[in-house]
């Protein structure tokens, strides 16, 4: 088993423990809220929307060559429910090699590489996160992340997504032959894979579609 494996199965297990015996017992409501949207906070709806977001990233990614031994796709579609703890397994069961020809039909991963979706996502995104942090209220928010399990465990999976997302465009890199270091994007939520998608769009067409 190679370290990366060890690892991530290490930060899975720690975050189901941390999720089960630290975060907070309590509901208070919220995701009752933000999902009859019955008036949530706009910095709460922010970050809950994009755990929705997140995995569509990881849909392009991990979609683009999935050819190693395990199959991608049922861990990138398990994360719009389980978020990072879906998409943890994936990384250390996976080897990384090739194994075989891509899962992934050649329209389908046009479509998901496609420019104008690319800009949609970031465009949206940017509006989204602009919105939550313009008329959120923080206190509101850090009165939800003591009190809701639910809320306290989403704004973790938050920051475990976006440290899986440097380490994928790392990951996409070596696969398709980038030769930068634009997998740093990754450290902004959802924009920073579509910032590293269309700057190197040019350098990745050649793999996508092969």
């Amino acid at each position: 088993m190679k370290i990366r494996q060890i690892v991530f199965f290490l930060v899975w297990t720690g975050f189901i423990l941390y999720a089960w015996v630290v975060a907070p017992n309590g509901n208070d409501g919220y995701l009752n809220q933000l999902i009859r949207m019955n008036d949530p906070d706009p910095l709460l709806l922010a970050v809950f929307s994009l755990l929705g977001l997140f995995p569509i990233t990881f849909m392009i990614l991990l979609l683009t060559h999935d050819n190693s031994r395990i199959p991608a796709w049922p861990f990138a579609a398990g994360s719009f429910i389980l978020g990072a703890f879906s998409l943890l397994p994936f990384f250390f069961l996976s080897t990384a090699e090739k194994k075989r020809s891509d899962r992934t039909p050649s329209i389908l991963k046009r479509v998901l590489n496609a420019f104008y979706f690319h800009v949609l996502l970031m465009v949206g995104t940017t509006i989204l996160i602009i919105y939550g942090l313009l008329q959120g209220d923080f206190t509101v928010y850090a009165q939800a992340f003591k009190s809701s399990q639910f809320v306290h465990v989403m704004t973790i999976d938050l920051f475990v997504l976006t440290g899986l997302s440097i380490f994928t465009l790392h990951w996409d890199q070596q696969k398709t032959g980038v030769q930068n270091n634009s997998y740093l994007w990754g450290v902004l939520p959802v924009i920073g894979v579509m910032v590293y998608l269309l700057h190197n769009k040019d350098q990745r067409r050649r793999k996508v579609e092969g």
